[in-house]
């Protein structure tokens, strides 16, 4: 797995500043106390290998278009967004059934040999600039991406839901 830090942008929004002396290891405790130790050890182990991403399967592609979400919870998206998304497939002659999913909260993405990947999350972990804006067209590789908010904030936005449109209209002609 790749030590790159490029990832904290997304986590961190402010400066950090290290301070002399206080970025120095712990002392050691005594053998009394190892134990005790040992155990926190595995209670900071563990949620740290909860937070690895598998890579996605390489499958071949069933459809031309893949949905990218963000959904740390489950591995498919909520019930609510689901039923949005078909709203939103629909209006441009597509549906649930004629695209593919991939939870990048779970699996990092693998989008050779799909025509179009619309990423319902910043977060897409794609190969992009960082600056790739929302709501429009970006060629990555053999593919079209479209990098939009989340579904749940789509919803509830009308200026959101009218930048989608607009791509999603420019793409899908």
């Amino acid at each position: 797995m790749s030590e790159s830090n490029d990832f904290l942008k997304f986590l961190i929004n402010e400066d950090i500043y290290v301070i002399d002396g206080q970025n120095e290891e712990p002392p050691v405790v005594e053998a009394k106390e190892a134990p005790v130790v040992v155990e926190a050890e595995k209670a900071i182990e563990a949620p740290v290998a909860a937070k690895i991403i598998i890579p996605a399967k390489p499958t071949k592609p069933k459809h031309e278009v893949i949905i990218l979400f963000d959904n740390p919870i489950a591995e498919t998206l909520p019930a609510v967004d689901m039923a949005y998304l078909e709203k939103i497939l629909g209006a441009i002659g597509l549906s649930t059934e004629k695209v593919d999913f991939l939870n990048v909260a779970k699996h990092a993405p693998s989008v050779s040999g799909y025509a179009y990947v619309i990423a319902f999350t910043p977060n897409h972990q794609l190969p992009v600039s960082v600056s790739t804006q929302q709501y429009v067209s970006v060629k990555l590789g053999d593919a079209q991406l479209i990098v939009a908010d989340a579904l749940n904030n789509i919803s509830v936005s009308k200026d959101l839901r009218l930048k989608l449109w607009g791509v999603l209209q420019q793409v899908f002609k």
